[in-house]
């Protein structure tokens, strides 16, 4: 080796050598060389090389013109093409060019080197790298034994020499390119630091500037390629790899930024924030084991972040871990007590572990913070409503809607809640604007179904559920809501195949069940109804709307006594229920009993619903039972202008004008 340039020196300008020449410092310009000219593993060189035999173990930026052979070793980088007659590219080498191959040089480096005319030589100036030591080696009146007779040999053959004005340029070209990215004045910025390129190509801020701007304009592409510039040009920059991490993420190659991560970690050890990007990513790719190792290192190393806290928290509450993740969220809380999103997740955590009264607690503390912040607002909702405090739930879900009046999940819960009031105009507009919010929520297709259903309204009704199976399939409930409108509609079929898919679904389903068997009735299989019945009250002693349907069929039977005995019950257990109250007061009618009782029951149902034609048939049977013929006739009227084409009633008009009653028992 006749030359060696040891790490540390950084030269810029054309540099003209003899013999082999070791270059293991930086370089930015065109190098001439003779013969060997090897880049060493250490060594930059951001211009063309024009030699003999080349050898690139380190990184060059730039093209290379060889007479003999090119050299890539494993781990050395070349960007920039080759021209040579032979190419020897080791395994693990990076090279991003074009190569051609040449049987003869147009002309020999060495013709080249006297011919060209070389600049006057002038004192060169060599800067080293803080902490560089000199080059060790034994004096020799040979070229190169030592990196200072490379020194004199440099200034006899014309190197150029650095210019302190243009490191001033530098970094006043730096500092102001990242003050445009500050203000995020990015077109400008990119400007500037290409300027700054002009002046230097060694120079890692000015890549990294770069990188900057790109991932911010979502160019991950580029910005990676800059970033790895910066890396190539000081690999010991934490930041830069940071970055890099950064850009894989956005890309999605998750592997690649955790080994950026990694490797900035191995660079610095004590960074939490490392190990906090770390352990989202881990948590991303759900290896929970690897992201509680990196979280668990971030909070002991950066204890003053919430958001290590917070994010171990959400891992430990993944792993049903509900201690431990509370213990987390309240240290993230006391770091940052007023961010309304740590109160919401301890809210959630205190609700699972059945600590309900800390839970609210932690969602009014939420509201209270910030009352505008829509998450909290809904959150609140939502736990009075599990816990049936509708009135407190419906008081949250308004102010919700007033921060959010287009939100599919507000109106759906605002019109279950004012159809649970019987406010059925407004659950009504809740419940269609949910829908044209979202027209794939099966829940307000099957809530606003139900809705008109009880209102007679057969044909939306049945649309409306019709849609909410189309979306769920596997909603019991929509398929009993429509066989109850299909059974409405006279659809006696229809209606028990769909009683029949809900019972697939929840066999033991005590409504389900009922359906079935009023089609059983309609289809006048009375015993089979009674059977499918009976062994469910047993079971279900506390169910009314059960011993009503029992009701009905001993109805149909014409057993008005057994009839009368389970109508009791079902209001003995629910005072409230209308159906019962009417039923029980037609029964007591048929039978000639208790009629001072039957007509408080009829009033009471009539007073809730003045427009139900069947309410109105059982005032009427009463004033005929109790001889009060004309005020029958004019009642069971009310009743056929409601419904005008139901035979029943205008039987009934007939038997009250013409059969006299029998007197009462």
């Amino acid at each position: 080796m006749d030359s060696y340039f040891e790490k540390g020196i950084r030269l810029k300008g054309t540099l003209w050598v003899k013999g082999s020449v070791h270059f293991d410092g930086e370089f930015e310009g065109e190098i001439y060389s003779s013969n060997h000219f090897i880049v060493g593993a250490s060594g930059k060189v951001l211009g063309n090389i024009k030699t003999h035999d080349v050898t690139n173990m380190g990184f060059v930026q730039g093209n290379l013109f060889a007479e003999r052979k090119v050299a890539l070793t494993n781990d050395s980088r070349l960007v920039g093409d080759i021209a040579t007659y032979h190419l020897v590219v080791d395994e693990g080498s990076n090279f991003e060019g074009r190569c051609k191959m040449v049987d003869e040089p147009p002309k020999s480096v060495k013709e080249e080197m006297e011919t060209l005319e070389r600049p006057v030589p002038k004192t060169a100036k060599v800067s080293k790298a803080p902490g560089s030591s000199p080059a060790e080696g034994k004096p020799s009146s040979q070229w190169g034994k030592v990196a200072g007779i490379a020194a004199i040999v440099l200034m006899i053959a014309g190197v150029i020499w650095f210019y302190p004005s243009e490191e001033d340029e530098l970094g006043s070209l730096i500092e102001k390119g990242y003050k445009l990215v500050n203000e995020k004045r990015y077109s400008d910025a990119e400007s500037i630091f290409k300027k700054a390129l002009t002046v230097s190509r060694v120079e890692p801020r000015v890549y990294a500037g770069l990188g900057d701007i790109y991932f911010e304009d979502k160019r991950f592409n580029d910005s990676l390629a800059q970033f790895q510039r910066a890396i190539d040009l000081n690999p010991a920059n934490v930041e830069y790899r940071i970055k890099q991490a950064k850009s894989y993420s956005s890309k999605g190659q998750l592997k690649e930024a955790i080994a950026s991560y990694t490797q900035a970690l191995e660079i610095d050890p004590k960074r939490g924030s490392t190990f906090y990007d770390l352990g989202l990513l881990y948590l991303e790719q759900e290896e929970l084991d690897k992201a509680r190792e990196a979280l668990e290192m971030s909070v002991s190393l950066d204890m003053d972040s919430f958001e290590s806290h917070e994010a171990l928290s959400l891992l430990y509450s993944h792993e049903k871990k509900s201690d431990e993740a509370i213990a987390e969220i309240n240290e993230a809380i006391k770091l940052e007590n007023k961010e309304p999103r740590l109160h919401l997740t301890l809210g959630k955590l205190l609700l699972e572990s059945g600590k309900e009264d800390d839970a609210v607690e932690a969602f009014k503390k939420a509201t209270n913070l910030f009352p505008e912040n829509f998450s909290a607002q809904i959150r609140l909702a939502d736990w009075y409503y599990i816990k049936g405090m509708l009135e407190k739930s419906l008081e949250t879900y308004k102010v919700a809607e007033t921060l959010d009046s287009d939100n599919p999940v507000v109106q759906a819960r605002l019109g279950k809640i004012y159809a649970g009031k019987k406010q059925n105009n407004k659950a009504q507009v809740a419940l269609e604007k949910a829908i044209q919010l979202n027209p794939k929520d099966a829940e307000s297709h099957y809530q606003l179904g139900k809705l008109v259903s009880g209102e007679g309204k057969w044909e939306r009704a049945q649309s409306l559920l019709s849609n909410a199976i189309a979306l769920d399939a596997r909603h019991g409930d929509s398929y009993y809501e429509l066989g109850v409108v299909l059974l409405g509609r006279g659809n006696v079929d229809l209606a028990r195949g769909n009683f029949k898919k809900a019972l697939d679904l929840e066999p033991k389903n005590s409504d389900y069940i009922m359906g079935l068997a009023m089609v059983l009735v309609e289809k006048k299989e009375l015993d089979k109804a009674l059977e499918m019945l009976l062994p469910v009250s047993k079971k279900e002693t506390n169910n009314s709307k059960l011993f009503i349907a029992i009701c009905k069929v001993y109805t149909k039977k014409g057993y008005f006594t057994a009839a009368t005995g389970y109508c009791e019950t079902a209001l003995g257990l629910n005072a409230g229920n209308y159906e019962a109250m009417n039923r029980l007061a037609w029964l007591y009618a048929k039978k000639g009993v208790k009629l001072q009782k039957a007509l408080e029951l009829s009033g009471k149902t009539l007073r809730s619903f003045p427009k139900q034609p069947e309410y109105i048939d059982t005032l009427s049977e009463i004033f005929y039972v109790q001889g009060e013929t004309e005020k029958a006739a004019e009642k069971i009227q009310e009743a056929i202008k409601l419904v005008p084409n139901n035979p029943y009633y205008k039987q009934q008009l007939w038997k009250f004008k013409n059969v006299k009653p029998k007197p009462p028992a």
